[in-house]
């Protein structure tokens, strides 16, 4: 046990075990070692690759309803063809690079906050890293394979940088500005910033997205196209509500699912009816969320901690719930960890059982899925299952009223 415990508290250690968790995932993606239905990992791969030709001459996909992000994530799919030369191996290193900026960031964290208390760090401070060192392993090859991993570093710097009080949120702002801009999950989590910060950070935040929107206006064409496609957008079969309809389809329901937008959607009765119910109820709960924080009553949990569960809300009521909103979910479970203080363990080990369940998924089972067929359907349900029991958990202690101290 103590060889185990100098080994988990080992810097070396750390980074060996990343080195060696990420160049099995490589061989994955590269099909070098085998895996289930492989073939479809560098799916959306191809296609970056194929948007790249024109991103890089400053052209964005035109007319494309699969095109749905912001401008950044341009940047981000032409890099690899700049630097690299080839945007299909380039866009591989590319992620593992980004999947170390955020290693490294929850790494210096940790240990930072741990020279300052000690006694409510866990492992020494590295136990945030660790966690990031596993989740893709958890998440499978699939993790390395999309961009998410570059608004994830943006977020979880954004959130450091307004959790320490010497810093001024000016720059929180400035990188979650740019995170929004690559995809826009971390816009949600200004819902929770403190209130304090705000006159500095909103402020930064609009300033560094319209400076950001104004350059690309200059160097690029098309880049707001995918505010159409967005708002146009169906049930997903992927996402919680789709779920519904996994369900019923094993007993016989009319369910098809055809390709729209880049992705499966739900084809049935009341699936319309219900994605616009999701849009309504997703506007009305973060309204909720961002009054009750404005006027201090979201205090029973840390901001590592509301962060964490603003995002599981926010992909409860989405229409769309792919396979690779997980990395967003695991930086943000790793940030959380840091702290022994967290109160989200429980919800973080239902997570650690859902997203194992996604890897089984997908792709592996995901036409099977798509036909119906009872055991992937299960999964599917146990999955979400799962992932709304930690959503439940999570948003009672979010709006949990700390005791007060007589």
């Amino acid at each position: 046990m103590r060889s185990i415990k100098l080994f988990l508290i080992s810097v070396p250690a750390l980074f060996f075990s990343w080195s060696i968790t990420r160049y099995v995932l490589f061989l994955f993606i590269t099909l070098v070692l085998p895996y289930p239905e492989g073939k479809w990992l560098k799916g959306d791969v191809d296609l970056y690759n194929f948007w790249a030709q024109g991103l890089v001459k400053g052209i964005f996909p035109i007319n494309d309803s699969m095109w749905q992000y912001p401008p950044l994530a341009g940047v981000v799919f032409a890099t690899p063809q700049w630097v690299f030369g080839n945007a299909l191996t380039g866009f591989i290193i590319f992620m593992i690079i980004f999947d170390l900026l955020v290693l490294i960031t929850l790494l210096f964290f940790g240990l930072k906050r741990f020279s300052e208390t000690p006694e409510l760090i866990t492992l020494n401070g590295l136990g945030g890293a660790w966690f990031w060192v596993l989740w893709p392993v958890l998440m499978g090859p699939l993790a390395l394979t999309r961009f998410d991993v570059v608004p994830t570093f943006f977020a979880v710097v954004s959130i450091i940088l307004i959790s320490n009080p010497k810093i001024r949120p000016v720059l929180s702002g400035v990188f979650l500005s740019i995170g929004a801009l690559v995809k826009l999950w971390p816009l949600l989590l200004l819902v929770i910033y403190p209130r304090k910060y705000f006159k500095q950070l909103v402020p930064s935040f609009i300033l560094g997205a319209g400076g950001i929107i104004f350059l690309m206006n200059i160097w690029s064409v098309g880049f707001s196209n995918f505010l159409a496609n967005q708002q146009n957008r169906g049930l997903q079969v992927e996402s919680v509500a789709g779920s519904i309809f996994v369900f019923l389809k094993l007993f016989g329901l009319s369910v098809d699912y055809p390709f729209r937008y880049g992705s499966l959607e739900v084809d049935a009765v009341f699936a319309d009816e219900i994605a616009m119910f999701l849009n309504i109820a997703t506007l009305i709960m973060f309204i909720i969320i961002f009054v009750f924080n404005y006027q201090n009553r979201l205090n029973h949990l840390n901001l590592f901690d509301k962060a964490l569960v603003i995002v599981l809300i926010s992909i409860t009521l989405s229409r769309v719930f792919s396979p690779q909103f997980w990395v967003w979910v695991g930086g943000l479970a790793a940030l959380a960890l840091i702290s022994r203080e967290t109160k989200l363990k429980k919800v973080i080990t239902l997570l650690v059982f859902s997203v194992l369940l996604t890897q089984l998924l997908y792709p592996g089972l995901y036409v099977p899925l798509l036909n119906g067929e009872v055991f992937a359907s299960i999964v599917q349900i146990l999955r979400v299952v799962l992932f709304v029991w930690a959503v439940v958990i999570g948003t009672k202690l979010l709006f949990k009223q700390p005791v007060q101290k007589k």
